[in-house]
């Protein structure tokens, strides 16, 4: 969901500029998009079949120094994924949390960290989820936190996802026959610098 409202911004950022030239206009924009495209009311969606995303995706991980791919369930109330190599979402919020040292323990989590090498996943319900989680009375919902992820989108009734990647979105097309993947990892980072004598 977030990345609906992200890519129908995107879109009319393009098409009209002008009615996007500040921050007020922008988050009016921003919310009436949330607003009407189900973020936070669906009275359109009597079918719960179509609300979840586990309808859509299946989610796959691949632990710390583990070479299989593993399941993860995705909760039926989550609507929107985010996956993160970072401690801080939209404008430096913690949606993952500061999580207590008995919760990870029993989650099978660490804490998260910028260099640890995992990337911390986790779900919004609703607009009003979402709302709580980046007002930081609350943490999303922690789904998994893995080396590696693996996403496959297969359509049905849905025939695209909105996906974004580093806030730009796009429509991912999805077809009943056939499987979309994408894979999620950290690529060995290698820094050069350049020097004068």
């Amino acid at each position: 969901m977030d990345a609906q409202v992200a890519y129908g911004f995107h879109h009319l950022r393009n098409e009209k500029p002008r009615l996007a030239q500040g921050p007020i206009s922008n988050k009016l924009i921003y919310s009436g998009y949330s607003c009407k495209q189900g973020w936070f009311f669906t009275p359109c969606m009597s079918d719960p079949s179509l609300r979840g995303l586990k309808n859509i995706v299946r989610m796959y991980v691949k632990k710390a120094n583990c070479s299989e791919w593993e399941q993860v369930s995705i909760p039926s109330s989550v609507r929107s994924l985010v996956a993160l190599n970072l401690n801080n979402y939209a404008s430096g919020r913690n949606p993952w949390g500061n999580l207590k040292p008995e919760y990870l323990e029993k989650r099978g989590f660490v804490e998260a960290h910028v260099d640890d090498g995992l990337i911390e996943i986790f779900g919004l319900k609703h607009g009003w989820h979402a709302s709580f989680v980046m007002t930081e009375l609350i943490s999303a919902k922690h789904i998994a936190q893995a080396a590696a992820i693996r996403f496959e989108f297969r359509g049905g009734e849905w025939k695209e996802a909105f996906m974004q990647m580093d806030g730009e979105p796009w429509k991912q097309p999805m077809n009943k026959d056939y499987s979309t993947f994408v894979e999620i990892k950290r690529v060995p980072f290698q820094s050069f610098m350049i020097h004068g004598d």
